[in-house]
């Protein structure tokens, strides 16, 4: 999925393409869009791809299209001392964007189901610290990645504000359902609202295994 906006020829023109398109509507998801640039997430081969709104996909690396990159981060509604929890957390791009904005006060954890991947978002993630130029400018939450399928969590030891895949009161879950990407957010005790977003093409999460079943990942 993607293609709602024009290529970009850089990270910055990408972004601004996307406020063009408003699909980034804030300035704090601005900032943290243009500190990061997509193309560090690809392998070096495909940098090239890394300014079209389209999905890339390398093995079990993905990422999603920008466009719907900016969608879920304006749907968290992120603030500093949040605690966010990525369901899929894949080369660590939107987990490394949360951080930026929640802060070290908050939590950013992500959950993947692929033992490479995790090694891979790691080394992006040791890659962005020393590498970037305007990390100061920001109060990081450094993400922790975990290896492990989702449907194997042991009871949470921490109640997560935002979830990408419940949630206390004025909780918020972005996750895909069926072809849709959708906001559902907790309003009081007993009730919830949604909102669709966009169309999407997710890949499914896997069945656990018997092994997989018989330790649940703590996170």
């Amino acid at each position: 999925m993607g293609g709602a906006v024009s290529s970009g020829r850089d990270n910055n023109e990408l972004i601004d393409n996307l406020m063009g398109g408003g699909y980034i509507r804030t300035r704090s998801v601005e900032r943290v869009f243009r500190v990061l640039d997509r193309a560090d997430y690809m392998t070096p081969t495909e940098r090239d791809q890394a300014y079209k709104d389209l999905a890339w996909r390398s093995g079990a690396l993905h990422l999603s299209a920008p466009c719907i990159y900016s969608e879920v981060m304006e749907a968290l509604e992120l603030k500093p001392g949040l605690s966010f929890l990525n369901l899929g957390s894949g080369t660590g791009y939107l987990s490394t964007l949360a951080g930026l904005i929640i802060g070290s006060s908050g939590i950013s954890h992500g959950l993947e189901i692929h033992p490479g991947v995790v090694e891979y978002s790691n080394k992006k993630l040791s890659q962005f610290q020393e590498n970037s130029v305007t990390l100061d400018e920001f109060d990081f939450c450094v993400p922790k990645y975990y290896c492990g399928n989702a449907l194997c969590l042991a009871p949470l030891q921490t109640l997560y504000d935002r979830v990408y895949v419940g949630a206390g009161v004025s909780g918020v879950l972005v996750m895909p359902l069926g072809d849709t990407l959708v906001q559902i957010q907790r309003v009081s005790d007993t009730e919830w609202s949604s909102r669709q977003l966009l169309n999407v093409s997710f890949a499914l999460l896997r069945a656990p295994t018997k092994e997989e079943s018989a330790e649940p990942i703590k996170l």
